[in-house]
Parts: C-alpha cells; structure tokens; sequence
C-alpha cells in the first residue's frame, strides 16, 4: 500500500508547521510522522490524541529538533496519515503501530512525550518496550480509567454520536472553543492547522473511533488494554517524569492529574492556572523548558 495522496497544506498552516513528512507502513494504512533533527541525538517520542494530530506538538519539534531527535506520528486516521472508513480504531491497534514506528526507527533511550489519549496509548506501548524508554513528560492525559463529561457520552450515543462526530463536526470543530482557557491564544493559522485534516465526514472516522474506544466498563473491547496500559505506568516509576497541567481543563481535570502523582510519587508536577486542555498552546514556554529540564536529568 502506497503512502495516501501528499495534502498541500495552506501557506498559512505551512507557515507554522515547515517540516517534512516520512510514512510507515503500519496495520490501517500510511502513517505519517515527523522525524526532525540529529539521527544520532536522543529521541523524543511525541504521541497526541484525538481530535489533534502531530501538528499538536510543532512549537517542541522547532524548539528541540536543533540538538534532538523529534519523532511524532499521526496516529492511523489522523492528520496526515491514511483514514479507513473501516477498521479497528482501538488502543491496542494504535500502540501496537506505534511501537512498529519505535522499532522501525530503533529508538532507544526515548524521552515519551504524550497528551490526551496518547497517554494510553504510550503507556500501553510502554508496557510493549519497557526497555526503550528513558523518560515521560505528561501533559494533560489519562491511561486508566475516569469520569466522562456529558459533552462526550452524548458523542457515544447510537445515532446521535455519528451524527455529531462526523457529519456536524462537533467534537474537531469545538476544539478551538473547548479545547483552551481563553480562545484568544489560538492563532488563526493555529486554528486551520487543527481543522485542515478534518474537512470531511470520512476524515473523522478515526475521531469517531478513538470516542468509542474509551472504555468505561469492564465489558468493553479495549478494557484489558487500557489496564494494561495503567501498569504501564508503573515502568517510569523510578525514571524521570515530569506532569505538566492546564488546570481548567473540562475533560482531564485535575483529578486525573492526582491520579497521575499517586502512580508516580516522585514526578515534578506542574500545574498551570490559566491553560486549559491544549496546555501546550496556552504555556508553550513553560512547557519547553520542563521538557529542557526533564532531559537534563
């Protein structure tokens, strides 16, 4: 299988994301990521969540690419990678071709950077490769089990839940108003970049799968792995972790944040009062330099 059709990005979206793309072929399709800076530098393995994709992460891979090597994927139906309007959007499918991605690169000694339900898929992959990973730097994310807000159970409803998802764009095209503390911080550009993979029905599928995914009984397909990924935790538990959180974040509140400093008691935390979900666009510098801290250490 070919890698999909290259998107000509706007100039406006280009502007902030000037990289070039690399694909995998992985279970699903084309996967596109990044790979910036030294071949030979330490790895940082960046992995978003939904409904965002590797552009999520383009301030840290300009910042850190100089003197490391960034690698961040779009998970499979994600940003710029192949979306099939059929198959498994399921944790365990995502880590298992996000650790392809890992071994196909031969990273080693990987500072894990992860956001959203990219924690559950790097602690899942975690587990997958204990002996690959050297660090974690948590953003606002869970990798075990927790409340859902009403806004997302109504996008899980029969009927309802496609209708929102993919047809209407509730959930991408909200980003932008849900997804911050103050909307202002959010650039134009920065606004299409998040919208661009996204335009159609069919470019949500994935969206609609990760909203699915979420287990939150003991009955649910992905169940098993998202426990498997919770004692994936447990494999930075004598490594450097450093959590960094938007405090007035509506999804990952900060009782996931004390969820994440009971499993890692010894983690510098951070949290940030005036971000909210996208914390990485509303404190840019305080993240970078925590991550320039966490890789000194």
């Amino acid at each position: 299988m070919s890698a999909p059709p290259v998107l000509e990005l706007p100039p406006d979206v280009r502007a902030e994301y000037p990289f070039t793309g690399h694909y995998l072929q992985v279970d699903g399709g084309a996967m596109h990521f990044l790979d910036e800076g030294p071949r030979e530098a330490q790895p940082l393995l960046f992995l978003h969540g939904n409904p965002t994709w590797s552009f999520l992460w383009r301030r840290l891979v300009a910042e850190f690419s100089g003197d490391a090597r960034c690698i961040a994927p779009d998970h499979i139906g994600c940003g710029l990678s192949s979306k099939p309007a059929r198959w498994r959007y399921s944790l365990a499918a995502h880590a298992e071709n996000a650790l392809q991605l890992v071994e196909h690169l031969d990273l080693e000694r990987v500072t894990l950077v992860v956001h959203d339900w990219g924690g559950a898929i790097g602690m899942s992959l975690a587990q997958r490769a204990p002996g690959r990973f050297a660090r974690l730097l948590v953003l606002n994310t869970a990798a075990f089990p927790g409340p859902l807000p009403l806004r997302i159970r109504a996008c899980r409803a029969p009927l309802l839940g496609p209708a929102l998802v993919e047809q209407l764009n509730a959930f991408a095209g909200l980003l932008p108003r849900y997804g911050l503390a103050d909307r202002a911080r959010l650039s134009p550009a920065a606004r299409a970049g998040y919208a661009f993979p996204y335009r159609t029905p069919l470019d949500r599928r994935a969206i609609r799968g990760f909203i699915e995914d979420i287990p939150t009984t003991s009955k649910h397909p992905s169940w098993d792995e998202l426990a498997r990924a919770a004692q994936g935790v447990a494999r930075f538990v004598a490594k450097p972790v450093t959590i960094v959180w938007g405090q007035r974040d509506w999804c990952f509140t900060p009782r996931f944040r004390a969820q994440w400093q009971s499993r890692l008691p010894a983690a510098r935390v951070v949290p940030v009062e005036h971000a909210g979900h996208l914390v990485v666009e509303e404190a840019p510098d305080i993240v970078a330099a925590e991550l320039r801290a966490l890789l000194g250490r």
